[in-house]
């Protein structure tokens, strides 16, 4: 979904992130018995501001045919999900890949582990404040509207909305969150096609554990083995067409290593890598943590020395460390160095290295670490990922638009608490992806837009596509611009 987006094409799709699930087997779904089919369950999530992280495990799942029946297990206890639902914001992650009996099913059941893991921003600056959280229940069951129909020997998709906008419940007088979370789940079943599989697996990263350079299927000419959070590993295959950055090829990578991959679901159920971003080597003093800047020291040069993170994952897992929604102090080595998870995409108009990293920017950091009660990080590789800003449209300045209505882009009063009211400026393109509106001419300011793309923090005045903004400034460029449609 990153691909060619300055230059500036897109390839916009239904975009789906494999970042986190349970158990520790490799999933691969191959071929399903006679009389089955395939199916790829998968999580997102409709955004709540101010919201740091919700983790809620999953233990079970069922499917109950249409007209009734024996439910079908889709997810057991043996094998659990924890998913960051706060993290899903305008993104996917794949919980399970599994066969089932052929046939249509109206109805799922999902059972949840009772006490989810709950962080908010709150306070000025903002600060990650755990809540004591408890599910009001935790046996819920939804309609799957259209019914799931899944065909012997065919793959289907099911995609689990937590909707936690509805789920966590405020206090209706001054608005803070309680504590208690009514879970307001919808599913809405997934097309699988030839063309263009299952979707777009986007930000798909984990440790390299195993590197196999033959298959036994014509299609590819490899795989590697990817442990993502909480221990899952999924085998990932590379054809002929794999683009690799950072490594010449499938066997540059080795065990340890850090890698983000840009990949697919095909109707067979393979994951297939279209391009493949390896960072750094990884050991057991050496991490990937996964979050929010919160806040950055600068010298008298305005270049970061340090900075604060809040971690929302990390790779390998070194919680008992450095704990997941723990603030970390990255202090920056002399030598670090900066990236932008591009995937493909031509971000050269844009800087990302010390003068250019900012609060609210959603990063990668690699370094040695220790723990104890402020655990610190070196920074020796800080590397940008495409994120979501949600918010308002400003009435005043207007909107850019271009003639095509796309090519421009729009003032965003965010609500992320982080950026301190600062507004993102939005800049879109002819191939962004606008959904639920036609193009900027259908902005209105009373409306929630949810972007995804790339934060970038300059502090040099310009424009970029007719939109123009006074340093220093948050300069968004959006592959996708959405319309909320919120209660």
């Amino acid at each position: 979904m990153r691909k060619h987006l300055m230059g500036f094409t897109v390839v916009i799709v239904a975009a789906l992130a494999l970042l986190s699930c349970g158990g520790s087997s490799t999933s691969q779904m191959g071929t399903p018995p006679a009389g089955s089919g395939q199916l790829a369950l998968m999580g997102t999530d409709a955004p709540v501001c101010g919201v740091a992280s919700f983790d809620v495990t999953i233990t079970s799942a069922t499917l109950t045919p249409q007209g009734g029946g024996t439910p079908v297990s889709v997810m057991d206890s043996s094998n659990p999900a924890t998913v960051d639902f706060a993290s899903l914001m305008g993104f996917n992650t794949l919980l399970n890949l599994g066969s089932v009996p052929a046939g249509t099913y109206s109805q799922v059941t999902f059972t949840f582990m009772p006490n989810p893991s709950l962080t908010v921003f709150e306070g000025t600056p903002p600060a990650p404040t755990d809540i004591s959280a408890t599910l009001t229940q935790t046996t819920v069951t939804a309609n799957i509207k259209p019914a799931l129909q899944v065909t012997a020997n065919g793959s289907s998709g099911l995609t689990l909305d937590f909707q936690l906008f509805q789920s966590i419940q405020t206090d209706p007088n001054t608005g803070q969150v309680t504590g208690q979370v009514d879970p307001a789940i919808r599913v809405i079943p997934a097309v699988i096609t030839t063309a263009s599989g299952l979707g777009e697996l986007d930000d798909l990263d984990g440790i390299v554990e195993t590197v196999t350079n033959t298959s036994s299927n014509s299609s590819f000419t490899g795989s590697f083995t990817l442990r993502v959070r909480n221990k899952r590993t999924f085998q990932v295959n590379v054809a002929n067409n794999t683009k690799f950055e950072g490594v010449s090829g499938l066997s540059g990578l080795n065990q340890g290593m850090f890698v983000e991959v840009d990949a697919k679901v095909d109707p067979d159920g393979n994951i297939l890598a279209k391009d493949v971003e390896s960072e750094t080597d990884t050991d057991a003093t050496t991490a990937a943590f996964v979050g929010p800047v919160l806040s950055v020291t600068r010298d008298s040069n305005g270049n970061a020395t340090q900075l604060t993170q809040f971690v929302r994952a990390e790779h390998p897992d070194v919680s008992t460390t450095v704990p997941l929604r723990s603030v970390v102090t990255v202090n920056l080595s002399p030598s670090a160095g900066f990236r932008i998870a591009t995937l493909g995409a031509d971000l050269s108009a844009f800087l990302f290295n010390a003068s250019a990293i900012a609060r609210g920017q959603h990063v990668v950091v690699h370094g040695p670490f220790t723990g104890g009660s402020t655990p610190t990080v070196t920074g020796n590789l800080i590397v940008l990922r495409p994120q979501p800003a949600l918010g308002n449209a400003l009435a005043s300045p207007s909107p850019v638009v271009g003639s095509d209505g796309k090519t421009g882009g729009y003032y965003l009063a965010p609500c992320n608490p982080l950026f301190q009211n600062q507004t993102v400026n939005v800049v879109t393109f002819y191939s962004t992806f606008f959904n639920g509106l036609t193009d900027l001419n259908s902005l209105d300011n009373t409306s929630v837009y949810l972007n995804r793309g790339f934060l970038l923090y300059t502090t040099t005045s310009g424009s970029l596509n007719g939109l123009s903004w006074t340093a220093p400034a948050y300069v968004f460029p959006a592959y996708v611009v959405r319309k909320l449609n919120l209660p």
